[in-house]
C-alpha cells in the first residue's frame, strides 16, 4: 500500500495553477496598497502582510477593509491561511480595475471565511482554503446571513458581494463545480409608497419637526463652550442650506461672500463631485450665518495653523506652549520622558500608585514601543534593552531592585522622530490639498482631542471632523460602550417637545429645507440645484410632506403674497386648510397666494394654466388661433379679471382717462375735417365702451370678490365668425358704441 499514488485529474491541477498563478499576481506584480501609499499605524506592518488595508478615496473618504472577524472597533482575529491570500488578492486586483468609493463589495468575504472555517472544523482540517468551498458551504452562507440580525439592506448587500465572489472564481476557473447562486435578497421595500402606520411613521420622523429646528437654533444662542459653539454653528451651516455633512469640511475661510448686490452666498464643494456650488443665503438668517461663519474660523485656528506650519517646515517638530524644551533645543537630541510626554501631551508626575511616570507606563502605545525598538534597531526595546530593569527619567537603565545605574542608556525619540509620527497620522496621500482648495483654509479643521473631556489637545495636530463626532453632537444614538455620548443639546438642558433627549441626525437639515421648499411650491430643478444634486427624481427621497399636505394645492410661482404684503408660508398653508385637490380654491384664492391660477377655476372648461397679464388672465385658446388682439388684453374677450383683484380697478379707470382722452382728441379733429378722423372716433369709443363695461361690472356690489368678469360677446364681434360668414347684425342690432361712449363722458 506504500506504493500506492493518488491520481489528480488534469483539470483539478489546472484549477490549483490558476489559482496560485492569481494569488502570485496580485501579491508580486500589482502595487496598490503598496509601502508608497499605505495608512497604517505607525511601526505596523504595511502592505500584504498587514491584516488591515486603509486608505483616502478621491473624495478624501477614508476607507478600510479588515482580513478578519472583527471584535470590536480597535481589536480583530485575523483570517487563517491560506484564505488570507485570497481575500487580500481579491481586494488588490478589483479595487486596481476600478477603485471603488466602498467596501461593500468586499462585505462577503468575512461571511465566506467563517462558512469554510466551519468545514474546516467538522473536516478535521487546519487551514480554510477558499479551494474547499462547495456548494454545502454556498447554502451554510447564505443560512448565516438569512438567520442575522442584519436589515433587509444589508443583508442584500452582503448577498451581492457574494454572488459577485462566486462567479469571480467561476470567471478565473478557480473552481467550476460550484451552484449558479443568485442573490435570494430582496431591495428594501421603499417606505414613501408603503401605506402601513410604521411606513409613514418612518417617513414623517425622516423629517424633524420644527420645534426640533428652534432648539438647534436656541442652541446656538446658547452655546457657551468651544464643542457647543463649533457644533451649533456647523448646525446653522446645515440649517440654511441643503447640504451633507460631509460638505462641510469643503467649507474655506473665503466661502462666504458677497455679491456686487450685497446678497450673501456660501460657496460649496458637492459631495458627489462637480464644480463647486454658489448657494445663497437667506435674508433673514444672514447675520446668523455670519456669526457662525466667524466661530468656525476662530475654533480652528490653531489647527489650520498647525497644518501650515507642517508643510511649511517639513522635518521640523512644532514647539508649542506646553514643551519644556527651550526653543533652540535641537531637532535630533534624544528626549527625556518628561520633555517627551508634555511635546507628545502624555501624563507626567505620579501615577496611581506613586510611582513617577516613565517610559514603561506607555509600553501599551504600540506606535511608540515600535518607534523606540526601530530607532535602536531592536526587535522589542522592553525585552532586548530593559530585561526587566527600570529607566530613570534620564533615559539610562538602572538596576532592577537598588535602582542603581548600570552606566545603559537608552536612545530614545527627538523631536525629528515625533515629527515622523505627525506626518504618519495627520498627512493624508493629498496634503497639503484637501479637494481643490489647501488643508489650512478649511474651517472645519480642528486639532486631536480638541473638544474632548479627558484626554489633552494636541496643539501639533490637525483633523477633519468626521460623521461620527457631528452625530454624537447632534445626539444620534452612537453609543459608546455603555454609555451614550452627550450631546450639545444634553449639556445645555435642551430637550424636546415632550420632554425627552433631543436627537437629530446630520441629515435631518436636509430633509427639512428640502420638505420646506416643497410645501413653497418650488420647481423641482431649483431644490435639486440648491441641493447639489445632479438627478431630479432624487428630490423624492426628502419630500417629507405628510399625505395631507401633499394633497393641497401649494404649488407656487413666485412670492406668497397678499395686497397687504408678503405671506409666509405657514400662513399660506393656514389659508389653504378647507381646500383639497378634489376640491381646489377659487381663483382668486390661488392669485392672492401667487399660486398658478387654473382655467377651470375661471370657468373655462380646458385643462391648463391661464396666463396673468396683470389686469387679469389670458385664457385664449393658442391650439386654435394666435392672438388675434395683438396683445390688447383690456378689451379682449378672451380675458378674464377677478373682482377684488388689486390694483386691477385703478387700472382700468386709468385706461379709462387715456381712452378717453384719445376719443376727444379724435372728435375735434373730425369736425376739422381730418382725414381718417371719424375712423378714429369709432374705434377709440368703441373700445372706451368696453373698458367702462368691464369698470361697471367690477363696481357692481351684487357681484362677489372673485368673480371672473370678461367683456360681453356683444361687444366683441368675431373675425372668425366673420370668415365663416355668420350675420351677427342680430347680435348688434342697435348698438351705437360712439354714441354710448359720447353719453357715458357727458354725464361724467
Amino acid at each position: 500500500m506504500s506504493d500506492v499514488l493518488v491520481f489528480t485529474p488534469k483539470h483539478k491541477l489546472d484549477y490549483q495553477k490558476n489559482y496560485a498563478d492569481f494569488i502570485a499576481f496580485a501579491k508580486n506584480d500589482l502595487t496598490l496598497f503598496g509601502d508608497h501609499e499605505f495608512k497604517a499605524p505607525l511601526g505596523t506592518q504595511k502592505g500584504w502582510e498587514c491584516d488591515k488595508w486603509s486608505w483616502d478615496t478621491a473624495r478624501s473618504k477614508k476607507l478600510t477593509i479588515v482580513f478578519g472577524n472583527s471584535v470590536n472597533h480597535s481589536k480583530y482575529i485575523p483570517f487563517k491561511q491560506p484564505f488570507a491570500d485570497f481575500a487580500k488578492a481579491y481586494v488588490r486586483y478589483e479595487q486596481s480595475l476600478n477603485h471603488k468609493d466602498s467596501t461593500a463589495w468586499a462585505s462577503s468575504l468575512v461571511w465566506i471565511y467563517n462558512a469554510l472555517e466551519e468545514s474546516a472544523a467538522q473536516n478535521d482540517r487546519a487551514d480554510v482554503d477558499i479551494m474547499h468551498l462547495n456548494n454545502t458551504v454556498i447554502n451554510r452562507v447564505e443560512e448565516q446571513i438569512k438567520n442575522s440580525k442584519l436589515g433587509a439592506g444589508a443583508k442584500r448587500n452582503i448577498g451581492l458581494s457574494f454572488e459577485k465572489v462566486l462567479k469571480f472564481i467561476k470567471d478565473k476557473r478557480f473552481k467550476l463545480d460550484l451552484q449558479d447562486w443568485l442573490n435570494p435578497f430582496p431591495r428594501p421595500s421603499d417606505s414613501r409608497i408603503k401605506l402601513d402606520e410604521d411606513s409613514r411613521k418612518e417617513e414623517v420622523e425622516k423629517c424633524p419637526s420644527d420645534y426640533q429646528m428652534l432648539q438647534v437654533a436656541d442652541a446656538f444662542h446658547k452655546a457657551k463652550t468651544p464643542r457647543q459653539k463649533y457644533f451649533s454653528s456647523l448646525c446653522v451651516m446645515l440649517m440654511c442650506q441643503p447640504s451633507r455633512n460631509t460638505e462641510l469640511n469643503g467649507l474655506t475661510i473665503n466661502s462666504l461672500q458677497r455679491s456686487e448686490k450685497g446678497r450673501l452666498y456660501l460657496m460649496w464643494h458637492p459631495a458627489k463631485g462637480g464644480d463647486p456650488v454658489k448657494k445663497w443665503v437667506p435674508k433673514l438668517l444672514e447675520d446668523v450665518v455670519q456669526q457662525g461663519f466667524d466661530r468656525l474660523i476662530d475654533i480652528s485656528e490653531p489647527a489650520r495653523t498647525a497644518a501650515k506650519f507642517a508643510f511649511e517646515n517639513p522635518n521640523i517638530f512644532m514647539m508649542h506652549d506646553k514643551c519644556i524644551t527651550p526653543t533652540d533645543f535641537p531637532q535630533d537630541k534624544p528626549l527625556t520622558y518628561n520633555q517627551f510626554a508634555k511635546a507628545i501631551c502624555f501624563k507626567t508626575g505620579l501615577d496611581s500608585n506613586g510611582t513617577q511616570m516613565s517610559w514603561t507606563h506607555n509600553g501599551s502605545i504600540k506606535w511608540l514601543r515600535n518607534l523606540i525598538s526601530q530607532i535602536n534597531h531592536v526587535a522589542d526595546w522592553k525585552k532586548d534593552l530593559l530585561n526587566g530593569c527600570k529607566v530613570s527619567q534620564d533615559n539610562e537603565i538602572l538596576t532592577k531592585h537598588t535602582h542603581n545605574p548600570t552606566g545603559i542608556s537608552i536612545k530614545f525619540p527627538s523631536y525629528r522622530d515625533l515629527r515622523s509620527v505627525v506626518d504618519q497620522k495627520y498627512k493624508t496621500k493629498d496634503f497639503p490639498n484637501y479637494g481643490d482648495v489647501k488643508l489650512w483654509d478649511c474651517i472645519t479643521l480642528v486639532r486631536e482631542n480638541e473638544f474632548h473631556k479627558e484626554f489633552d489637545v494636541k496643539p501639533f495636530s490637525w483633523v477633519m471632523v468626521g460623521h461620527g463626532p457631528v452625530s454624537d453632537a447632534l445626539g444620534s444614538d452612537r453609543p459608546s460602550g455603555e454609555e451614550t455620548i452627550e450631546s450639545i443639546f444634553d449639556e445645555l438642558a435642551i430637550t424636546d417637545e415632550d420632554g425627552t433627549r433631543l436627537q437629530l441626525n446630520t441629515h435631518q437639515p436636509r430633509h427639512w429645507l428640502n420638505t420646506k421648499l416643497k410645501l413653497a411650491g418650488e420647481e423641482d430643478w431649483l431644490i435639486a440645484k440648491w441641493s447639489g444634486r445632479a438627478d431630479i427624481e432624487q428630490n423624492k427621497a426628502y419630500d417629507g410632506r405628510t399625505q395631507e399636505q401633499k394633497s393641497r394645492l401649494t404649488k407656487r410661482i413666485g412670492h406668497v403674497a397678499n395686497g397687504e404684503g408678503v405671506m409666509t408660508v405657514a400662513q399660506a398653508n393656514q389659508f389653504l386648510l378647507p381646500y383639497t385637490s378634489e376640491s381646489p380654491p377659487p381663483a382668486i384664492v390661488l392669485h392672492d397666494l401667487g399660486l398658478p391660477v387654473s382655467l377651470k377655476s375661471l370657468g373655462i372648461n380646458r385643462s391648463g394654466v391661464a396666463q396673468f397679464t396683470g389686469l387679469g388672465y389670458c385664457v385664449h385658446n393658442y391650439a386654435e388661433s394666435p392672438c388675434v388682439k395683438n396683445g390688447d388684453c383690456a378689451v379682449c374677450s378672451d380675458h378674464e379679471c377677478l373682482k377684488g383683484l388689486p390694483n386691477t380697478l385703478e387700472e382700468l379707470k386709468n385706461l379709462e382717462k387715456l381712452n378717453e382722452e384719445q376719443l376727444e382728441d379724435a372728435i375735434v379733429k373730425a369736425g376739422d375735417k381730418v382725414f381718417g378722423a371719424d375712423r378714429w372716433v369709432t374705434a377709440s369709443g368703441f373700445r372706451l365702451s368696453k373698458i367702462k363695461t368691464i369698470i361697471a361690472m367690477m363696481e357692481d356690489p351684487n357681484r362677489p370678490d372673485g368673480t371672473p368678469i370678461r367683456i360681453p360677446d356683444e361687444l366683441d364681434p368675431s373675425p372668425v365668425k366673420r370668415s365663416l360668414n355668420i350675420d351677427e347684425q342680430n347680435v348688434i342690432p342697435i348698438f351705437d358704441l360712439t354714441a354710448l361712449a359720447l353719453s357715458d363722458m357727458e354725464e361724467s
